[in-house]
């Protein structure tokens, strides 16, 4: 009877134990997930250089794109790679395609910012359930590895997305999104700066001469 009274208690412990643990974890996440967000909301201006890696399951294939976002506020943002120019000044859209020489021209709408990564580092605490799945060093920096599920009134159309976020500072440097056909759009950020000045044209575009110019707002 005291073997197995002993036995009991210290499974109750264990089980205690576990019980902690993950309270502790969850709050952890949450603590993070804020000062993420915090320092991200708080900046007037954000400038990020990035590489995008898009994954296509179905056929093995890579595509990388080296690009620049550049935010003010929540609204206004510019996005630019090799090959194309987003511009948003909160009021009216461009899309530029470089390669066709073309430009969309349409009236600002939130549809267009939905896998934008502007939106996602403003709104993410709000749209996704969080997870620690692990803390881990890089390059000597301590990391928080992060899941996030979206939340089941958000029409994501990604499964999930995984963040990494530098301990201290409350950057994140990498992104992966996963879709419902289990392609991966990864974001590798290699620079990020807080509150840089932008020129006041930076968030508006004027269309070269002898580009097509398709205006929906028409």
């Amino acid at each position: 009877m005291i073997r197995f009274f002993w036995q009991k208690m210290m499974l109750l412990s264990v089980l205690g134990l576990m019980v902690v643990s993950q309270v502790a974890v969850a709050e952890n996440v949450d603590d993070v997930i804020k000062k993420v967000q915090k320092k991200y909301r708080s900046a007037k201006n954000i400038h990020i250089e990035f590489t995008e890696k898009v994954r296509f399951s179905l056929t093995g294939t890579e595509v990388e794109v080296p690009a620049v976002l550049q935010m003010e506020g929540q609204d206004k943002f510019r996005l630019e790679s090799e090959d194309q120019l987003v511009v948003n000044n909160g009021e009216t859209f461009w899309r530029f395609n470089k390669l066709d020489s073309q430009v969309l021209v349409d009236y600002a709408k939130k549809s267009d910012q939905d896998v934008m990564l502007n939106t996602f580092l403003n709104d993410f605490r709000d749209q996704y359930y969080a997870q620690l799945l692990e803390e881990m060093k890089i390059e000597g920096v301590n990391h928080y590895v992060i899941r996030l599920t979206p939340k089941p009134n958000e029409n994501s159309i990604f499964t999930s997305v995984k963040i990494w976020v530098k301990d201290k500072d409350w950057e994140i440097d990498r992104l992966i999104y996963e879709d419902y056909n289990t392609n991966e759009t990864e974001y590798v950020i290699s620079k990020t700066n807080f509150d840089p000045k932008f020129q006041e044209t930076l968030f508006s575009f004027n269309p070269p001469e002898g580009i097509e110019v398709i205006d929906l707002r028409l």
